[in-house]
Order: C-alpha cells, then sequence, then structure tokens
C-alpha cells in the first residue's frame, strides 16, 4: 500500500509544484521583461496594480479548487454521476464570476489605481496595463478555475502541459511586443492574456473531449447545496491565492513612506521572488489535496496521515533549498530584473531577509491544505485570513519604528513565524481530538462484542 501512496505523492504533487510555479512565472515574466525594456518605474506600477489580477486568479482557483474537492469526494465515495455535477456547476460557476469581476474592475479601475498608491507616470504605466487585464479577465478565470478540474481527476501531466504551454507564449509574446515592437506594459499585458487564453483554451478542449456529458443543461445546472458547498470549501484556497497581494497592498504603503519610489522597485523584485516561492510549496499542499479528499471521502485516516507527512516533510526541504538558493544568488536576481545602483544595493539584503519566511510558508500552506481538504473549513479560514487581518499588519505598522525600511523587510517573515506556531498548534490539538474519539468508538466496539460474547 506505501508503494502505491508513494506513487500517487509524486505523480500528483510534482506536476501541481510545477503548474502553480509556471502561473506565478506569467506575472516575473512580464516584470523581468518590463524592468529591463521601459525601466523602474514599469516594474512598481506592475506590481502595484498586481492585486487586482490576483483577485481575479484567486476568485478562479478558489472556485475551481472548491469544485475539485467535491468532484474528488464523490469519486471517493464511488458518486460517478454527483462527480460530474459538481464538475459541471463548476464551470457554470466560474464563467458568471469572470463576467462580474471585470464589470466591477472595469467601472472602479481609475479608483483602484489611486487606492493603490499609484500616482504620476507610476499611475500611467499602471492603467495601460490594468484595463487590458480587466478587458479579457474571462481567460485567466477559465484558464485558472479549470486547471484543479483536470488535476483532481488524476490528470497532473496534462494540467501540466497546458500550464507550459501559455507561459511559453507569454515569454515568446513579450520579447515580440516588449523588446522587439517597443510596445511596453500594454504588449505585456497582451502577452498575459493572450497566453492565459491558450491555457482556457486547452483546458475547456480537454473536458469537452472527454467529458462531453457535462456541457448539456444537465451537467452545467447550479445547484444551492453544490454552490454552498464550493464557496465553503474555496475560502480558504482563495485567501491562499489572495493574501499575498493584500499584503503586497499594506507593503506598498509602508515602502511609499519609508523608503520612496526606491523601495517600491525593491518590494517589486521581493514580490516577485517571494510569490514564485509561495506558489511552489502551495503547489505541495494543492498536490496532496486530491489525494485527501479522496480518502477522506472513502473513510481512510492511515492513508491521510501517510500522504501529509511526506507533505510536510516535502514543504520543510523544498523551502531550506529554495531559501539558500535565494540568498546565495541574490546579486544575479537583482541583475535578472534589471535593478542597478542604489536600488540594487538595497535589494541583496532585502532578499536575504525574505528569505527567512520561506521555512514558516512551506508549514503553514502544507497545513492549511490539510484542513480544507478534509472539509475542517472553519479552521482552515482561520489560518489563511488571521495572517492579513492580524499577525502581518502588527508587525508590519511596529517593525519599522525600531528598524525604518528594514522593519518593512521583516515584518513578513515575522507574521509568518507566528502563523506557523499556530497551524501546528491547531493541527496538534485537532489531531489529539480525532484520535481521543477513535479511540473511545474502537473502546465502545470492543464493550459491545464483548457483552455479545455473554449473552451467548
Amino acid at each position: 500500500m506505501k508503494n502505491k501512496l508513494n506513487r500517487d505523492f509524486y505523480r500528483y504533487v510534482l506536476p501541481s509544484m510545477v503548474s502553480m510555479l509556471l502561473s506565478g512565472f506569467y506575472s516575473m515574466v512580464d516584470g523581468v521583461f518590463v524592468g529591463n525594456a521601459v525601466g523602474s518605474q514599469a516594474l512598481a506600477a506592475i506590481n502595484l496594480v498586481y492585486p487586482v489580477q490576483a483577485c481575479m486568479n484567486a476568485t478562479a482557483f478558489g472556485l475551481g479548487v472548491g469544485g475539485a474537492v467535491l468532484m474528488s469526494k464523490n469519486l471517493g465515495q464511488e458518486n460517478y454521476e454527483e462527480a460530474d455535477r459538481a464538475m459541471g456547476s463548476t464551470i457554470s460557476v466560474l464563467l458568471i464570476a469572470a463576467a462580474a469581476l471585470m464589470g466591477i474592475f472595469w467601472l472602479t479601475k481609475d479608483l483602484c489605481i489611486q487606492a493603490l498608491g499609484a500616482t504620476g507616470a507610476i499611475a500611467d504605466y499602471a492603467h495601460d496595463y490594468i484595463s487590458i487585464i480587466i478587458l479579457c479577465g474571462f481567460l485567466p478565470v477559465l484558464g485558472n478555475g479549470i486547471t484543479p478540474l483536470i488535476r483532481n481527476q488524476g490528470k497532473t501531466i496534462e494540467a501540466t502541459l497546458f500550464m507550459s504551454s501559455g507561459l511559453i507564449t507569454n515569454i515568446i509574446l513579450d520579447y515580440v511586443f516588449v523588446f522587439r515592437m517597443n510596445l511596453g506594459l500594454t504588449g505585456a499585458a497582451l502577452a498575459t492574456v493572450i497566453a492565459q487564453g491558450v491555457v482556457a483554451a486547452f483546458n475547456l478542449s480537454y473536458l469537452f473531449r472527454n467529458y462531453r456529458n457535462v456541457f448539456t443543461w444537465d451537467g452545467l445546472k447550479i445547484s444551492f447545496s453544490r454552490l454552498k458547498a464550493m464557496v465553503r470549501i474555496g475560502i480558504s484556497p482563495f485567501g491562499q491565492t489572495l493574501i499575498p497581494s493584500v499584503i503586497i497592498v499594506f507593503t506598498n504603503w509602508q515602502c511609499i513612506r519609508y523608503g520612496g519610489d526606491d523601495a517600491l522597485a525593491v518590494f517589486s523584485l521581493l514580490s516577485y521572488v517571494l510569490a514564485s516561492v509561495q506558489l511552489l510549496l502551495q503547489g505541495v499542499g494543492d498536490g496532496i489535496q486530491p489525494l485527501l479528499s479522496f480518502y477522506y471521502g472513502a473513510g481512510k485516516r492511515h492513508e491521510i496521515h501517510y500522504l501529509f507527512k511526506k507533505g510536510i516533510i516535502s514543504s520543510i526541504l523544498i523551502s531550506l533549498i529554495t531559501a539558500v538558493c535565494v540568498s546565495v544568488f541574490r546579486a544575479e536576481v537583482v541583475m535578472l530584473f534589471g535593478l542597478e545602483g542604489h536600488v540594487a544595493s538595497q535589494a541583496q539584503p532585502a532578499l536575504v531577509i525574505t528569505a527567512c519566511a520561506f521555512l514558516m510558508v512551506g508549514i503553514t500552506r502544507c497545513i492549511s491544505a490539510y484542513f480544507y481538504a478534509v472539509e475542517k473549513t472553519n479552521v482552515s479560514s482561520l489560518l489563511v485570513y488571521i495572517e492579513p487581518c492580524l499577525f502581518f499588519p502588527i508587525a508590519l505598522y511596529t517593525l519599522p519604528l525600531f528598524f525604518e525600511l528594514n522593519g518593512v523587510w521583516l515584518a513578513y517573515p515575522a507574521a509568518q513565524l507566528a502563523l506557523a506556531a499556530l497551524c501546528i498548534a491547531l493541527y496538534i490539538r485537532v489531531e489529539h481530538r480525532a484520535n481521543r474519539s477513535e479511540s473511545a468508538a474502537v473502546g465502545s466496539f470492543e464493550i459491545n462484542l464483548r457483552n455479545d460474547a455473554v449473552k451467548e
């Protein structure tokens, strides 16, 4: 049995890590090309308005994971008809969500740019970039939202290949639009949405070829019970995807306060690196989630514990390796984004400080994924939302009082340390209660057996 679990673990986790990392590379690729071709102000502009794009991605991912967990749970219970309905409902909800987000953000576009702190030339750059992202918003919503459905069916290689095709498209088009045609941020935005459209097209064509019955009126119909469960489960992965952008907004304000435009450019680099590592580590949790949900539906606790233990160990190893690599190659990372002079000298120590958070990120991402995979949604939601609502604001507005700009860089590692401690404490408490309930059930069963034997 362990051999099968090990095979399944790597079959799900490795493609999930690659897929999540590739999704993070979309904005990073834009940053690399724009930073080198246009300048640090354009790089700061992308970072400032990235929360708008991230809100679309987070909504898509949250709804997609919510539908995928429902689907996996029903597959574990061998309820295949309901699993297909969960898939169809997810597609319908994603289309509705895409239309709503596009309308809301287009109407509030200028207000969002102003609220996010963009002024002058940075505001103009931000407007050029985000306008195209919003107008084509249904492409990233479908691309990011359908991928969990494909992955949870065990088609992890296909999901990764579809995401890879989008990234390759993005790199090629960024080179053509930004470097060769000099379209600036408009070109970077066009490259991103076209690439996401490629992913969405592959996802939809795959589902249509293999699950055509899902694309019927009955298959796409949304029931209130499925929608409620999808949203309840999706709250945590939605938050996991969006929270980094909320943190970006708060940190941008403090960067402007303590370091001005140079600090904004440094944080743009930090946020790209941090987002990539976060997504890589989230890929471990999201990779084991289909397996945890399947065995949760089948009622197999031993398999759940074994897979979760492998996930935690993998997360810790990956986080340590990435932290060491970022620290050792910090000069090369800064050079990659085209930062020079005083800005580059500020960025290198800031990268080392940020890398200190990677270990905690690996632990928190894996434990949160475990809780929403087994439908402990109250616990997973607490872990996801307590960071931006409590831990991070306290650290971000307290530490700079003592360490100034370095305090801004220290805030995220400090908040993650507090969150990791809470995650571990809650996991131990929940598992202790579950083990105690299981022991009580076994004891009751044994007593009933002895009573039956006495009666006989």
